[in-house]
């Protein structure tokens, strides 16, 4: 299915896609290349998140720009934390903050944990058939489920 030509339809109210900008390929571009968050288009383009996921699901284009608008974003925060850090001047430069948006806005390739189950195997613990496993647990969160310190 080709979503660069538009779809002839019957009668109806219109897809958001016939009514956009038509310079909405190089808006979202542009935001990545500017690494401006994604409200920045969405409110240029005049459109809502859920406008935004449908998009995502139904026009290939819309998808491909998104996804290339996320590595140009990415990149550009990239670069100014290098930037700081290559010209000396990092010491101006608030890395936590940084650091921060990296990891809520970039979460697929910024992350300091993973979660990883040894014990159960993301299955339920049902303590007649696991008592070992089950008190290691208590001990350590305790029987209230809260980390022991």
């Amino acid at each position: 299915m080709d979503n660069e030509e538009p779809i002839k339809r019957g009668p109806g109210r219109p897809r958001v896609e016939d009514r956009m900008n038509p310079e909405w390929y190089n808006i979202v571009i542009d935001a990545g290349r500017q690494g401006k968050h994604i409200t920045d288009f969405l409110i240029t383009l005049g459109i809502s998140w859920d406008t935004h996921h449908a998009l995502l699901k139904r026009n290939k284009r819309y998808s491909e720009a998104f996804n290339e608008y996320n590595k140009l974003c990415e990149q550009w925060w990239y670069e100014r934390a290098y930037d700081a850090m290559a010209s000396g001047e990092s010491n101006k430069f608030n890395q936590r903050l940084w650091t921060i948006i990296m990891k809520n806005k970039f979460k697929g390739n910024w992350q300091d944990e993973n979660k990883v189950d040894i014990t159960t195997k993301g299955d339920k613990l049902n303590p007649s058939e696991n008592t070992i496993q089950v008190e290691i647990i208590r001990k350590t969160l305790g029987d209230e489920g809260t980390q022991q310190g």
